[in-house]
């Protein structure tokens, strides 16, 4: 499964898409941080993984519970937030806040999906 800073780090990426354009600087900073920090989770990964293609990591079998927490959080990182509510009318405060809410979306629904799957492999292996 994906590691927690992976899932951390591509969070904080979503939400720093939903900073509306406007605020140059300090949104700037968080969306550089976000990337290097998502390309140091993938170096990571690649590392670990004896720095094959990440295609090779075995693919979980997942269930609907699973495939649905990974929609939300992909319509909400993707769409929702750098398309609906990154607008310029926002103020400053409105628009860290809805960063900040995007990225807790984001992380919650793709925790809870790990610890489904998890839950459910667990189970298949008590068997």
């Amino acid at each position: 499964m994906l590691p927690a800073g992976f899932i951390l780090a591509l969070s904080v990426f979503c939400g720093a898409q939903t900073i509306t354009p406007k605020f140059k600087g300090p949104g700037d900073v968080v969306s550089i941080v976000a990337v290097v920090w998502f390309l140091a989770e993938l170096l990571r990964m690649s590392a670990r993984n004896g720095w094959r293609p990440l295609g090779s990591i075995p693919k979980p079998k997942w269930d609907i519970t699973e495939v649905t927490l990974i929609c939300v959080a992909v319509l909400v990182g993707g769409v929702v937030g750098p398309h609906m509510l990154a607008t310029h009318s926002n103020t400053a405060l409105a628009s860290w806040v809805l960063g900040g809410a995007v990225s807790v979306i984001v992380a919650a629904c793709l925790f809870a999906a790990q610890a489904s799957y998890r839950r459910r492999a667990s189970r298949a292996w008590q068997r």
